[in-house]
């Protein structure tokens, strides 16, 4: 009869220690990221019971109650809902959040971060994101997701020179600077870099402006003149000249009538309009206006004729690239004349791009009116944060006063060999035991990893029906089994009061 009083009493125990996951997932119910808590009981170890028939003892079994095997944790996905702020993440998928302060290093689901004054993206108990730093679009190595505020106490892009601009075009016919000894470079006879228009619009025959930054992110405009120069051998060419603001200019040639000039050369097009050669020069010495103080331009990596510029404002000099629609695959030019003056009107004379590569965009010559096919250059001025984005593989993108967009961060994930091996730790977070395994790094969107939301926040999985129906469960078990100890210390009552008597 002892026995029955000790079963029930672990019975009271047990479905208590159910009830306490059922009040703890009540109580975080709202909790975001919050995982369901399930109580798992087991029954205790049962003696045999005396039968007086041998061929039942062995069989005869007689149990001791019920114990807490474990209070697991159920990592189902929960319901989303929308967040506030673009930092608002979660998972949708496989996969954790892992969170450092110091030397804690915790895993969550709870994905409602925000920026400190530090620029740390942290959760509310200052705990910081994880993610791998990008840099010109190469991804480094795993530490802390930080976008500190700049002196001004903002997050600064740091200013970029230009180093290459494109200038596509459809170049019309009509040649407007005509040089009898020079057709080919008629357009440098004309220049005059003393004056406040250093070539008139009637000398050539289309231009293209282009805004360019020097180092400090200061604005220049750059302008490409074209103007045809005549045809040869069933080919069509044209001049074009590079020039900055002559006022502007702190090279050498500052203050002289060349001032301002970058780079000279021909573009070479076949009858059916197709850009198939080039040459380019720039200048050397101080006097641009002699055609003999030009030389072969130097290339750039990337097979593109480069020329320097020098801003008065300061920045030093730099080399830019010229993308016309043609490359040169080895870097060098074909035999021809060493300087335009050595041209003159030969057109055979002319150097051509060694291993000319036409680009799939390219300056063309089929007639009508000149117009602009594309223009692009890849500096820009110093700009502040203005907002972000997190894509669904976890980038986080940052857009800046200045235009440009920057990849800034790349969000981690992690898995474990056995979830069920975590610890709790409160703060919704979660630590890896022996139990769990290391955790495994990995990327969002990738195999075996979920992808990231952004302003989306993962709710509790706790099913209040679920909890109300437990509830219900472990109150009536917890009833009958207060009622079987009474039971059996009734019984035992009654059995003593037999002896008195």
């Amino acid at each position: 009869m002892l026995r029955a009083l000790y079963s029930g009493a672990s019975g009271m125990k047990t479905l208590s220690q159910g009830m306490q996951a059922v009040s703890n997932n009540l109580a975080n119910v709202n909790t975001v990221g919050f995982k369901q808590q399930q109580a798992l009981f087991e029954d205790l170890l049962s003696q045999y019971a005396g039968t007086g028939n041998s061929a039942t003892t062995s069989i005869s079994q007689v149990g001791l109650g019920s114990n807490l095997t474990t209070i697991r944790t159920a990592y189902g996905q929960g319901p989303y809902e929308s967040g506030t702020d673009i930092t608002d993440l979660s998972i949708n998928g496989k996969g954790f959040f892992q969170v450092t302060l110091g030397s804690d290093v915790h895993y969550t689901r709870a994905g409602n971060f925000r920026f400190d004054k530090d620029g740390n993206l942290v959760d509310p108990n200052g705990y910081v994101l994880t993610g791998r730093a990008i840099t010109d679009g190469v991804e480094g190595a795993t530490g802390p997701i930080s976008l500190p505020p700049g002196a001004n106490g903002r997050n600064v892009m740091a200013p970029r020179a230009t180093t290459s601009i494109t200038a596509l075009n459809n170049l019309g016919s009509g040649d407007k600077s005509s040089d009898a000894a020079n057709p080919y470079f008629s357009l440098l006879s004309k220049w005059n870099g003393t004056s406040d228009t250093p070539l008139g619009d009637s000398a050539y025959n289309y231009k293209q402006t282009i805004k360019i930054y020097d180092a400090s992110g200061t604005a220049h405009d750059v302008n490409v003149y074209f103007d045809g120069a005549g045809q040869s051998g069933g080919n069509k060419y044209f001049e074009f000249v590079v020039a900055m603001n002559p006022a502007q200019d702190g090279s050498a040639l500052a203050g002289t009538s060349g001032a301002g000039l970058l780079m000279s050369g021909t573009l070479t097009f076949n009858s059916a309009g197709q850009l198939v050669n080039m040459s380019a020069y720039t200048p050397t010495g101080t006097d641009a206006t002699n055609l003999s103080n030009w030389a072969p331009a130097s290339f750039g990596a990337d097979g593109l004729p480069q020329f320097s510029a020098t801003f008065a404002s300061g920045g030093g000099t730099q080399l830019i690239s010229l993308d016309l629609g043609l490359s040169s695959s080895t870097g060098t030019w074909t035999a021809g004349a060493a300087t335009p003056a050595a041209v003159g009107s030969n057109a055979s004379a002319l150097m051509g791009m060694g291993g000319a590569t036409l680009a799939s965009a390219s300056t063309t010559a089929y007639g009508g009116s000149s117009s602009e096919l594309r223009s692009k250059q890849n500096g820009y001025a110093e700009g502040f944060l203005a907002s972000l984005d997190i894509s669904s593989d976890g980038t986080v993108i940052g857009r800046y006063s200045n235009g440009q967009n920057d990849e800034l961060y790349r969000v981690t994930l992690y898995r474990f060999t056995s979830e069920d091996g975590l610890r709790r730790e409160g703060m919704n977070h979660f630590s890896a035991t022996k139990d769990s395994g290391a955790a495994e790094e990995g990327l969002p969107d990738t195999e075996n990893f979920g992808t990231v939301a952004a302003k989306t926040l993962e709710q509790s999985n706790v099913s209040m029906e679920r909890e109300f129906v437990n509830m219900i469960l472990y109150q009536r078990g917890f009833q009958t089994n207060s009622k079987s100890i009474m039971t059996a210390d009734s019984m035992i009552q009654k059995a003593l009061e037999l002896k008195r008597t």
